[in-house]
């Protein structure tokens, strides 16, 4: 104990190996006390150690940063703190002043190292959304990364009140007038000042260790991916080579053609119309050579497709061009443009597969149909695949034995759906059917590829965002029963996530190929959307589940569909289309607006529910009124919005009494099957899921 001189650069005391035993008052020089991630600088009368635990290692570096001295006092515990300033009441006004200024560069080292903290989280928050879209960019598969998952952000602690970080820096702001006017008032005032300030860095101290302990732990959790965010961004800054992972795309189309191993004259014939098609400046004229020339293209390709996908079946290592003729109808690197070509070079090589199996590639899908895993598509007669074999059939241009031998066999299956599905919703995906050309084309991009790219994460999220606003947009009307445990039959929505295609194009649609498979009504729907969607994809999609929302409600009404003495959708809202001019409820204004949407749409009433659906999910939803009393009844009745929207806008007085009113519906719906569970459990009979799972979906 007693006085301490220092060297400039002298450690006094060494985190986590020096035991606290004394509390230092700075008598001359200047002292930095530190962590790992922030420090402060204390002047002559500033306390050393204050801060720490008595008896425990020391929690900070102190280190004097030019040659100085302190004087050392017992410390083993706070009240000796006290008796530090009454020993010295000469000095205890610098003693206080020099206190509250510690207490303030504390505040603003704990803002900093906050601050500091939070743009880490938020980094590495923001590099992991960006992640699988870099993972494209530059050609690697992503990674999973589970853990990230869980991160949460730092937290400011009640125990560090705003009101004490601002008392603490008004205090170093009026230093000077506080030292000469109200620290020398008398010794308890300076003692009662260096107590109120160790109070308060003592509440800092104890949130810098904490957030100490959170960003290491952010560190060490995060080190992986940080890892992989480096290598990504390495990769980034190579791009400009033209060589995508040390391989050059050179004549694709020449190695496209020659693993299809197609006959020489169809061969010789698409490359030439390939080659013909790229030397076209204009290749989009509507001129009648122009429109030949692309309709004998999209005939060749269809060939060449069919005769790759079927070798691909047994080659388990597709050259990149074959994978990127497969997937985006890539043929020749001059008709994407080197920019384009290592694009879609990247995202072939960062594909990855939804594990859940509802967004697949085109591709993917003709791998089910051919392996019998789906049945094939409605033909653009709206035949299934029997009934076009008994149609082939009953015309005599098949016979009873080919009928039978064809109905399961892979390659008969196949040519139907890439002559329906692939050939036709290509066409109609691509959205400008009289310029339509299957192959990828340079100028066909009209968005900047990674942010048309639709790849699995992108559509289950549309998925997921349909469900959060109209969380019945998939179920279907399904019935249970077991007469075993009393229960005759009870009705439940059946929740089914469509298919969604992926089509090999750069287009501006998207449609509903059929909503269910032949007639069953527990199958799911098949969705086309360009693989590079060049429009607003959230309208697309929500449009999409407009025209769901419709066809699926006529595929379960059946002949009734529009029979307004069975409401269903499409029944009252073709009710409301057709006499909307005799509807007291709607105002002149709102008349007048119906008929110019019957004329916009052609007097189609479909096409009107789905513009109707459209500003019903993104603006109704958001408390934006778009659509009059009568259609919003309709829409809300069939289409209800999930609760947390209806809680949401449970006050506003245009939904208000709709919301009481299907509250009402569902409580009426719940009470027997509530009453079928307390019945099961009563006899200790085991509750059949399907009725949970639809009590549960009536709450949601």
């Amino acid at each position: 104990m007693g006085l301490v001189k220092l060297e400039k650069g002298q450690v006094l005391h060494k985190a986590g190996k020096d035991i606290v035993e004394t509390v230092e008052v700075i008598v001359k020089g200047s002292i930095k006390i530190s962590n790992a991630f922030s420090s402060i600088t204390l002047g002559v009368g500033g306390f050393v150690g204050i801060v720490e635990t008595p008896g425990e290692p020391y929690v900070y570096n102190i280190e004097a940063l030019e040659e100085g001295a302190v004087y050392s006092y017992p410390f083993s515990s706070k009240d000796d703190i006290p008796k530090v300033v009454m020993s010295n009441p000469k000095i205890a006004p610098i003693l206080a002043a020099q206190s509250a200024e510690a207490a303030a560069l504390c505040c603003d080292a704990f803002e900093q190292e906050y601050n500091e903290a939070l743009t880490e989280y938020e980094k590495i928050k923001a590099d992991y959304a960006d992640y699988p879209n870099l993972c494209i960019k530059v050609g690697e598969v992503p990674k999973q990364f589970p853990e990230l998952d869980d991160l949460t952000p730092p937290e400011r602690s009640v125990n560090l009140p705003e009101w004490a970080i601002s008392f603490a820096r008004s205090l170093r702001t009026h230093s000077a007038s506080l030292k000469k006017t109200f620290y020398p008032l008398g010794l308890d005032i300076a003692t009662g000042m260096v107590m109120t300030t160790y109070e308060i860095y003592q509440n800092v101290s104890k949130e810098s260790q904490a957030l100490t302990v959170y960003r290491k732990a952010l560190k060490q959790k995060t080190k992986e991916f940080q890892a992989t965010m480096q290598m990504i961004n390495a990769k980034l800054s190579n791009l400009d080579s033209g060589i995508i992972g040390g391989i050059a795309i050179v004549n694709a189309l020449n190695t496209i053609i020659n693993y299809a191993e197609v006959s020489p004259e169809l061969a010789e014939k698409f490359e030439e119309q390939v080659n013909e098609f790229k030397s076209n400046e204009n290749r989009n004229d509507s001129s009648d050579e122009a429109r030949a020339l692309r309709r004998s293209i999209a005939s060749t390709f269809y060939d060449i497709y069919t005769a790759a996908f079927l070798k691909s079946l047994d080659d388990e290592d597709l050259p990149l061009e074959v994978q990127m003729f497969f997937m985006f109808g890539f043929v020749d690197e001059e008709l994407a443009g080197d920019k384009y070509t290592m694009a879609l070079a990247n995202i072939a090589r960062s594909y990855m597969p939804d594990p859940d199996d509802n967004v697949v590639l085109l591709y993917e899908w003709l791998v089910k149909i051919y392996n019998l895993e789906v049945e094939p598509s409605r033909n653009e007669f709206d035949q299934d695949w029997l009934t076009y074999l008994r149609d082939q059939k009953l015309s005599g241009d098949i016979r009873e034995e080919q009928m039978e031998a064809m109905i399961n066999d892979p390659e008969a299956r196949l040519k139907f759906e890439i002559h329906n599905l692939f050939a036709l919703g290509n066409r109609m995906t691509f959205g400008r059917i009289s310029s339509f050309v299957p192959v990828f084309d340079s100028q066909n991009v009209l968005r900047p590829l990674d942010m048309a790219y639709q790849n699995t994460a992108k559509v289950n999220e549309y998925f997921r965002y349909i469900r959060s606003v109209d969380f019945g947009v998939f179920c279907r009307n399904a019935l249970f029963s077991n007469v075993e445990i009393g229960v005759p039959q009870v009705h439940y929505q059946d929740d089914i996530t469509p298919y969604m295609i992926l089509m090999p194009n750069a287009g501006s649609r998207a449609c509903l190929w059929q909503e269910i498979e032949g007639k069953k009504r527990s199958s799911k729907a098949r969705m086309l959307v360009s693989i590079f969607n060049t429009e607003n994809t959230e309208d697309c999609m929500i449009k999409l589940f407009g025209e769901f929302r419709w066809e699926m409600c006529k595929t379960e009404q059946g002949v009734h569909w529009n029979d307004v003495t069975d409401p269903s959708l499409t029944s009252m809202y073709c009710d409301y289309l057709q006499f909307f001019k005799k509807n007291s409820a709607l105002s002149t204004e709102q008349k007048d607006k119906l008929r110019t949407d019957l004329k916009k749409y052609s007097n189609n009433y479909k096409n009107v529910f789905i513009a109707d659906y459209l500003a019903y999910i993104k603006f109704e939803s958001a408390s934006s009124p778009r659509l009059n009393k009568v259609a919003r009844e309709i829409l809300f009745t069939f289409c209800p919005f999930a609760k947390e929207l209806r809680e949401k806008i449970a006050d506003n007085p245009q939904y208000g009494e709709l919301i009481n009113h299907y509250n009402a519906h569902i409580g009426g719906q719940i009470k027997p099957l509530v009453n079928i569970v307390h019945r099961l459990q009563k006899e200790e009979i085991e509750v059949p899921e399907v009725i949970l799972g639809q009590i549960e979906h009536l709450k949601k």
